[in-house]
C-alpha cells in the first residue's frame, strides 16, 4: 500500500509541475486571442517555462538529496500554485504570462528530481520499472487535462477558470504532501551529507542528457503546437482538443506498459528509449505531409505513443545506474531534456510563424531522430 501511495504522490506532484505549461499549450488559441500574440510568442513563453526548469533542475536535484523528497516536492507544488494562480488572475500581457511560466518552470525543475528520489528510495527494485512508468505518465496526463479543458472550460466559461481550478487542486495537493505524504508526519529532517556523482559515470550521463535534449525538442514542440497545427489543417478547436486527449491516454498506457515490461525483463532501458524516440519522428513527418482524417489520426498516435513514450525508460536507466545519487543524476539528465524543451518550442514557433507548420515539423523530426540514434548508441552498454 505504501508503494501505491508513493507512486500516486509522485504522479500528482509531477502533473502539477508541468500543468502551467500544458494548459497554456492546450488553450493557446484562446490565450493568444485574449493577450494578442502570435505563434512565435507562444513558443517564447513555453521556452521560458523550460528554460527556468533547466536552470533549476541540477540545483533541484542537490536540494532534494539534502532536504529529502517530501519537502522538495512541497516547495515545488507551492511554486506551481503560485504560477497557476498568477496566470488566472494577473496575466494581461505576454511578458506577465512569461513571468508566470518562469515560476512554473522552477516548480517543474524541483519536482522532477525529487519525485525520482522518492521512487528510488521507497519502491522495491522489482517494481521500479513500473513505478517510473507511472510517474512519467504525468506528462501525458497533463496534456489529457489540457485537452479536456478546451471544450469543457475554455470554450464555455473562459480559459482563466481552467488555471484557477488547477490552482485550487494544487493547493489541496500541497496540504496532502506537507502533512500526510508517505513517510510520516511533517518533522524536521536531519541535514544530509553532501553527495557527488561518480566522476567515471559523468561522461555517459552527459551523452544521455544530450540525447534527451534532442528527443525533447521534438516531444515538447509536439505538446506545444499540436492543437495549433491541427486547427491550421482545417479541424475545429474542439476536435483538436479531443484528439489531444485521446492521444494522451494512449501515451499514458504506453508509459505504463513500457515500465511494467522493463521491470519484468532485463531490458536495456536506454536502448528501448532510443528506439521509441526514433520511431516517434515518423509521426511528426506524417503531421508535416499527411492529409485527411486517417493520416492525422495515425500521425497523432505514432507521435504521442512512440515520441512521448520513452521518458520513463530513460529515467529508469539513469536511476538504476546511479542508485547512490538518483536525484542528482536525474537532475543532470533532466536539465538536458529541459534545455530541449526551451529550444524546441521557441525555434518551432519562429519557423511556423514565418514559413508554416510543414517545415517546422520536419525540423524537429530531424532533431528527434538524432536524439534517438545517440541514445541507441549509448544504450548498447547500458
Amino acid at each position: 500500500m505504501r508503494s501505491s501511495l508513493l507512486m500516486g504522490a509522485a504522479v500528482a506532484c509531477t502533473v502539477v509541475g508541468v500543468l502551467p505549461n500544458f494548459l497554456v499549450s492546450g488553450l493557446a488559441l484562446l490565450v493568444r486571442a485574449d493577450l494578442a500574440f502570435d505563434e512565435a510568442g507562444l513558443g517564447l513563453v513555453i521556452g521560458v517555462f523550460y528554460g527556468a526548469s533547466a536552470l533549476t533542475a541540477i540545483p533541484g536535484g542537490r536540494i532534494a538529496e539534502r532536504l529529502g523528497a517530501r519537502w522538495t516536492l512541497a516547495l515545488g507544488v507551492a511554486l506551481a500554485v503560485t504560477a497557476l494562480g498568477a496566470v488566472a488572475g494577473l496575466a494581461r500581457s505576454l511578458p506577465v504570462l512569461a513571468a508566470c511560466l518562469a515560476v512554473g518552470g522552477m516548480s517543474n525543475g524541483l519536482i522532477q528530481p525529487a519525485a525520482n528520489l522518492a521512487l528510488a528510495r521507497g519502491i522495491p527494485a522489482h517494481r521500479l520499472g513500473f513505478a517510473f512508468g507511472v510517474k512519467q505518465s504525468a506528462v501525458p496526463t497533463a496534456t489529457l487535462l489540457a485537452g479536456a479543458a478546451v471544450p469543457v472550460v475554455g470554450l464555455t466559461i473562459g480559459w482563466r477558470w481552467a488555471f484557477a481550478g488547477a490552482a485550487l487542486v494544487a493547493v489541496t495537493l500541497l496540504v496532502v504532501v506537507a502533512v500526510s505524504a508517505p513517510g510520516g508526519r511533517a518533522s524536521r529532517l536531519p541535514r544530509q551529507p553532501r553527495v557527488r556523482i561518480d566522476p567515471a559515470l559523468f561522461p555517459s550521463l552527459l551523452r544521455v542528457a544530450a540525447a534527451s535534449c534532442c528527443g525533447t525538442v521534438a516531444a515538447n514542440s509536439l505538446g506545444a503546437f499540436y492543437v495549433e497545427s491541427t486547427v491550421a489543417s482545417g479541424r475545429s478547436l474542439a476536435t483538436a482538443g479531443l484528439l489531444l486527449s485521446c492521444a494522451s491516454v494512449a501515451g499514458i498506457v504506453t508509459r505504463l506498459v513500457g515500465g511494467w515490461l522493463a521491470g519484468r525483463r532485463s531490458t536495456r532501458s536506454l536502448r528501448a528509449a532510443g528506439l521509441m524516440m526514433a520511431t516517434g519522428t515518423l509521426g511528426l513527418v506524417l503531421l508535416a505531409f499527411g492529409s485527411g482524417t486517417a493520416a492525422l489520426v495515425v500521425a497523432t498516435l505514432v507521435a504521442f505513443v512512440a515520441g512521448w513514450g520513452w521518458p520513463g525508460l530513460l529515467q529508469l536507466g539513469i536511476v538504476q545506474a546511479h542508485m547512490r545519487t538518483p536525484a542528482a543524476a536525474s537532475g543532470v539528465v533532466h536539465s538536458g531534456a529541459l534545455t530541449g524543451g526551451l529550444v524546441g518550442p521557441v525555434v518551432f514557433g519562429l519557423v511556423a510563424a514565418e514559413h508554416g507548420f510543414t517545415p517546422a515539423w520536419l525540423m524537429v523530426a530531424a532533431v528527434g531522430l538524432l536524439g534517438g540514434c545517440l541514445l541507441l548508441r549509448e544504450g548498447r552498454t547500458a
